[in-house]
């Protein structure tokens, strides 16, 4: 297991990518948000160094068993930025979602995990191999639906989420998850 705790955030380069608001029509239209990337999350998933207070990433190898490590190191992390209980569970939700795309939809290998918190929102991405850009499928909105609401979650939890190829076979999904407080120390 690769564990990583640091207090800047790694430099990312911007490519391609489709980005989704949980604001609007159902929450699954393109956004065209003009925001800056170094101040706010919701902008294809981006922060500027000078927003992250702290982050943290977790790389295992893609297999079932690694979802629950996932959500351990993400509910360990929202603890020690003090976060309320009802956001380590949305973190830990959209952590587990994201995640368990990436194992069960990827093409094997490892999958990357990196949290950033920014003091009023905690931006989740999630590397894996993959060919397809992942989607909500139509059944998911299914009262009988028995899979696909992965991402179903995410774009109802997160206040904005999206994908995009990076390059060499790997896909970011990422969510913006929006943070209301923190517990007093």
């Amino acid at each position: 297991m690769t564990t990583m705790r640091m207090t800047a955030a790694p430099s990312s380069s911007q490519s391609s990518s489709s980005a989704r608001s949980s604001a609007g029509s159902g929450g699954s239209a393109q956004s065209s948000e003009s925001q800056s990337p170094e101040s706010d999350a919701s902008s294809h998933g981006r922060i500027g160094p000078a927003a992250v207070h702290d982050w943290t990433a977790l790389a295992l190898p893609a297999s079932p068993q690694a979802a629950g490590c996932f959500r351990r190191h993400a509910l360990s992390a929202s603890r020690r930025w003090g976060l309320h209980r009802e956001a380590w569970e949305t973190v830990e939700a959209c952590v587990s979602e994201l995640v368990t795309n990436a194992i069960v939809h990827g093409v094997g290998r490892d999958v990357l995990m990196l949290l950033y918190f920014t003091g009023d929102s905690v931006l989740t991405e999630v590397f894996g191999h993959a060919v397809d850009e992942p989607a909500i499928p139509a059944t998911a909105r299914s009262d009988n639906a028995e899979s696909g609401r992965g991402l179903l979650i995410v774009e109802t939890l997160a206040k904005s989420w999206g994908s995009e190829h990076t390059g060499h076979g790997l896909l970011r999904v990422w969510a913006s998850i929006a943070i209301f407080g923190v517990e007093a120390g």
